[in-house]
């Protein structure tokens, strides 16, 4: 697979996906449901609903490519479904983490200081 520095875009998308999906059902998700986002330099990204497999799809030059991580006994961390969006953008330094299984939807909160006392 490419590294997640090699996308201009990546994608992570919000719902949970059937992993049976291979090449062409995810494929027709993106285009159905991203057709906003240039398919030669987004990576996307997808999760199943127990969170132990994730599937990232990309086109490369004459095809797609498809990547699967399965864990055995841990979970990815995953966005919350609640949201209205359908998909969330991420660096590619947080794909990498991602896939380590550091849970980056959780950030500190941004204090702002107007002085030290």
């Amino acid at each position: 697979m490419k590294r997640p520095a090699d996308f201009t875009h990546i994608l992570l998308y919000r719902h949970f996906t059937d992993m049976r999906k291979q090449i062409l059902g995810l494929s027709s998700l993106v285009e159905e449901l991203l057709p906003e986002y240039s398919l030669s330099k987004t990576l996307f990204v997808f999760c199943n609903r127990k969170k132990d497999i994730v599937k990232a799809l990309y086109f490369d030059k004459a095809g797609f490519c498809l990547w699967t991580k399965k864990l055995d006994q841990s979970k990815f961390p995953w966005l919350k479904q609640a949201l209205s969006q359908k998909h969330l953008t991420i660096s590619a330094q947080d794909m990498d983490l991602l896939l380590d299984g550091v849970d980056v939807f959780k950030r500190h909160k941004k204090l702002d200081f107007s002085s030290l006392s």
